[in-house]
């Protein structure tokens, strides 16, 4: 069993990599393909494991390499299956806690290299992870709506006072601000957050505290990186997701 929670793990892995390849450039499923022109993936390298274990990183029209990402989650989702089932192989558990780090890690990566946080991910996790909740009879209903509730208005709030601050910023600077603090992606994963760790023990709020706090010390450092380089420009982007995904990570598991 521990074997075929490892596989299904790394099999999960090829599934995020599959939808992050395609959702934030179509919207839709495209099948396993080269990201820089489309050409579709022979089957035995859908794998990005196998791809590089085999030596075929190289896409046969367009020449472009398979990037790194695509090995390092199919392992990464291996090692989280082996970790999830060793810690307690009842199926009740471990299939949620499964699905929960599939979410989590499809929402991480896309919005890493793309600044997004899509509602077509976002949503149906929200009800994917609602309807887990039935899994566990200890998990009350009205525990994790309510956990929902405060993770999106809370952010919600925050969101709000984003756009002000950079209305504000940009009136004394002069210019427009494109960039904001929060997109409301990021409301809407709180909300998957809050759903996903309930209110009870105020949990999703010790998540979101952890992962604000998580992203402050992150900016500060980079920002001390790039003065030191002559190279820091004000409101530089950064993706905000997965510093709120792994502090819920660590507080759900």
């Amino acid at each position: 069993m521990l074997i075929l929670f490892i596989l299904i793990g790394f099999l999960l892995g090829m599934v995020v990599n599959l939808l992050a390849d395609s959702l934030p450039r179509y919207r839709d499923v495209r099948g396993y393909h080269c990201v820089s022109c489309g050409a579709k993936r022979k089957p035995l390298l859908w794998s990005g494991f196998i791809s590089f274990l085999s030596g075929n990183r190289k896409c046969a029209y367009c020449g472009n390499f398979l990037e790194w990402r695509a090995p390092l989650v199919e392992i990464s989702m291996a090692v989280g299956g082996y970790l999830i089932y060793q810690s307690d192989p009842t199926l009740s558990v471990v299939i949620p806690r499964l699905i929960i780090l599939f979410i989590f890690v499809l929402i991480a990566v896309i919005d890493i290299e793309h600044r997004l946080i899509l509602h077509i991910v976002s949503g149906p996790s929200a009800v994917i992870i609602f309807i887990l909740s039935f899994m566990d009879p200890e998990i009350k209903t009205l525990d994790i709506l309510i956990g929902g509730l405060v993770g999106f208005f809370s952010f919600l709030l925050l969101y709000f006072l984003g756009q002000l601050f950079a209305i504000l910023m940009g009136r004394l600077r002069g210019t427009q601000i494109q960039e904001v603090a929060f997109g409301f992606g990021d409301v809407t994963l709180a909300g998957v957050i809050g759903l996903t760790l309930g209110w009870q023990e105020y949990r999703v709020v010790a998540a979101l505290i952890v992962g604000i706090l998580f992203a402050g010390v992150f900016s500060f450092l980079y920002i001390i990186v790039r003065l030191f380089r002559k190279s820091y420009t004000p409101f530089m982007p950064i993706p905000y997701g997965p510093f709120l995904i792994v502090s819920c990570l660590l507080v759900y598991f």
